[in-house]
Order: C-alpha cells, then sequence, then structure tokens
C-alpha cells in the first residue's frame, strides 16, 4: 500500500519547486542597450528588446538597437533574415570582444562590448 503521506510531500515539493522556477522567472528584467553600455560586466545574462538594423558584412555579428544606443549582437548564422521593423527579444551574455585578454581590463569601449545571444524570439512584426 502507497503511503499517503509520501504522496502529499512530493505533490508539496513539486509545488514549491514550481512556485520558486516562476518566481526566478518573473524577477527576470528586460535591460537596456544604454545600461549594458553604461555599466559591462563580463558574462552577465542580459534581455533585450528591439530591432536587429544592420550586420557585419559577411559574420555572424548584427547590430542591435533598443532606441537608447546600439550594440553588436552575435548570432549563430550568418545571414540571419533581419527586418529593421520587426521587434525582437533577445536573451544572451554580455561579452568583452577582444583578441587580447590583457586589453580586458583596461579597454572596455563600447565598440569592444557585444552580446552572445543564445536565444531570440520575434515580439512583433510590422512588415
Amino acid at each position: 500500500m502507497i503511503n499517503m503521506q509520501r504522496i502529499n510531500t512530493v505533490f508539496t515539493l513539486i509545488a514549491i519547486n514550481s512556485i520558486v522556477c516562476a518566481n526566478a522567472l518573473s524577477q527576470t528584467k528586460i535591460a537596456t542597450v544604454s545600461s549594458i553600455l553604461d555599466n559591462p560586466v563580463e558574462g552577465q545574462e542580459v534581455i533585450l528588446r528591439g530591432q536587429i538594423i544592420g550586420q557585419e558584412q559577411g559574420e555572424t555579428d548584427y547590430i542591435f538597437t533598443d532606441g537608447t544606443k546600439k550594440i553588436t549582437i552575435e548570432l549563430q548564422e550568418e545571414n540571419f533574415p533581419y527586418n529593421p521593423n520587426t521587434t525582437v527579444e533577445i536573451s544572451g551574455v554580455v561579452d568583452f570582444e577582444s583578441q587580447h585578454p590583457e586589453e580586458i581590463a583596461t579597454e572596455t569601449t563600447p565598440e569592444k562590448i557585444q552580446i552572445n545571444v543564445n536565444q531570440l524570439q520575434v515580439v512583433t512584426s510590422n512588415e
């Protein structure tokens, strides 16, 4: 015979886990490009909402703006079919792009900061 107390304990733990996960997700805030560039933190996970407005020639680097400033984002594919009229939400990690690690501590100019995109979602399309 199955012990009802154990079943209740399992269901309680599942409920608590669901609440904790939902809380963590609801506390994730959408950042601005301006706030990232003003106070960059290597490895910081961020969510941004805005438009992809350009692409670096023949690369996986694109120009992204949320209306505050512009930043380079790195997608996993070349020639991503972007449209500047489409609003997207991206999640990714702040990366200090540099060929020389010793430059990271002294030169974190906006040109050397990018977002390595893990996930991209179309929010609205105004085509």
